[in-house]
C-alpha cells in the first residue's frame, strides 16, 4: 500500500509488486490545518474495505511519501500539514499496525522514475517537483542521494533573492518557495490582478490566463520561471547531471512556465556542462509519488526475512487466490490487487 502525503489530498493506493495501482483513495483536506493521523487510518481502512481476510493477510507493508523535513527521532515538520516535530512514524505505525516504511517526496519521485519513467536508461539525473513546495530528488551513479539526514534537494528554501519580501513557509522571505511555488504563483497573481483573496484559484488559472496574454499572470510567471531556472542552474553546474525531470504543478504550466525556466538555466549554466543535457517533464503524472512509495516498500520489504517470506508464501505454496468480480465503480475494487507474486519461470 502507498500513502502520499503531498498536495491538496492524501492519496492513497493499492499496488502490485511491478508497480500496477489497481485501487486508489483521495481524502482532501486543508492545508496548512494540523493533519489528524487518525484521517490516515481511516483512509486506509477505505481502501480495504473490499479486501477479504485472506487477501487483507497478503498485505504486505505500507510505503509514505512524504513532503518536509524528518529528523532522526522520526519527527515532521511539514508545513502544509500543519506538523511541528510531529512524532509521525510512531504514529502512523500505532494507527496501521502494519509495517510502515517512509520516504521523503523528492526521493519518492527519483525511485518511480528510475523503476517506471523517463529516467530508466539515465544513471545521473535530478528530478524537480514544483507543488506547494519545491524539491529536487537527486540520483547519482543511478542511486539516490540522500545526504547526512536525509535533506538533499532543499532547494525551495534556497535564498534566491534576499531583497525580496515574500515571505516562506520557513519563516524567512526571498526563498525560492516563496516566489515559484504553486501557491505564491497564485498569491502573486493575486497581488498584480488586485484580486480578492476569497475568489477560487488555482495555479492552472494562472497557466491558462497567461497564454490568453494576461500581463499579470505573464509577469508573474516570468519572475517564478526565472528564479526557478537560476536555482537549477547551481544544482546543474554542481551536480553535473544527464537528465532533468520536471514534475508536480510544472507540468500543467509546460508550454507557459518551463520555456522560461529553460531559457535561465542556459543563461545562469556553463554550456560545457550544459552540453548534452535532457529536460523534460515526467510521464507518470499524480501517480509518481505513490508509485515510487511502492517501490521503496517492496525493496525495503526484501531486506526483511519475515516480509519476504510472507511475499513469497503464494508461490511457495503453490495457491492462487481467486480474483474477486469488478465492481461497477469502473477501475475495479481493492479486492483486484491480491498481492500476489507476478508468473515467474523458475528453473
Amino acid at each position: 500500500m502507498a500513502v502520499d502525503l503531498e498536495g491538496r489530498s492524501i492519496r492513497f493506493a493499492l499496488s502490485n509488486f511491478v508497480g500496477d495501482i489497481r485501487y486508489r483513495w483521495e481524502e482532501d483536506f486543508e492545508p496548512g490545518q494540523p493533519l489528524q493521523v487518525d484521517k490516515l487510518r481511516m483512509g486506509v481502512s477505505r481502501v480495504l474495505r473490499d479486501l477479504d481476510e485472506d487477501q487483507c493477510s497478503r498485505l504486505i507493508a505500507v510505503g509514505v511519501s512524504y513532503p518536509g523535513l524528518l529528523d532522526p527521532e522520526g519527527r515532521l515538520t511539514a508545513f502544509n500539514l500543519g506538523w511541528q516535530h510531529f512524532p509521525f512514524l510512531a504514529q502512523l505505525h500505532e494507527e496501521l499496525h502494519l509495517p510502515v516504511f517512509a520516504e521523503h517526496d523528492k526521493h519518492s519521485c527519483v525511485l518511480a522514475e528510475r523503476w517506471l519513467g523517463c529516467a530508466q536508461d539515465y544513471r545521473h539525473g535530478l528530478f524537480v517537483i514544483v507543488e506547494r513546495g519545491i524539491g529536487v530528488g537527486v540520483f547519482l551513479d543511478g542511486k539516490p542521494v540522500d545526504g547526512w539526514r536525509g535533506m538533499v534537494g532543499e532547494l525551495g528554501h534556497c535564498l534566491i533573492d534576499p531583497d525580496a519580501d515574500d515571505l516562506c513557509g520557513c519563516g524567512r522571505r526571498g526563498c525560492l518557495e516563496s516566489i515559484a511555488s504553486s501557491v505564491n504563483i497564485v498569491r502573486q497573481y493575486r497581488e498584480r490582478a488586485g484580486m480578492a483573496g476569497s475568489d477560487e484559484l488555482r495555479v492552472t488559472d494562472v497557466f491558462e490566463r497567461a497564454r490568453r496574454g494576461d500581463e499579470a499572470a505573464k509577469a508573474v510567471l516570468d519572475r517564478a520561471g526565472k528564479a526557478l531556472g537560476r536555482a537549477l542552474s547551481y544544482a546543474i553546474q554542481f551536480l553535473n547531471p544527464e537528465i532533468i525531470i520536471f514534475g508536480g504543478d510544472i507540468i500543467a504550466g509546460e508550454d507557459v512556465l518551463l520555456p522560461i525556466v529553460k531559457e535561465e538555466i542556459i543563461r545562469c549554466t556553463l554550456p560545457e556542462v550544459l552540453s548534452g543535457v535532457k529536460i523534460t517533464v515526467s510521464s507518470l503524472g499524480l501517480d509518481i509519488r505513490l508509485r515510487g512509495a511502492v517501490s521503496m516498500a517492496f525493496r525495503t520489504s526484501l531486506q526483511d526475512a519475515d516480509l519476504l517470506e510472507k511475499m513469497c508464501a503464494p508461490v511457495l505454496t503453490g495457491q492462487r487466490p481467486s480474483m474477486p468480480r469488478q465492481s461497477d465503480r469502473g477501475a475495479g475494487t481493492a479486492a483486484e490487487l491480491l498481492l500476489a507474486a507476478p508468473h515467474t519461470d523458475h528453473n
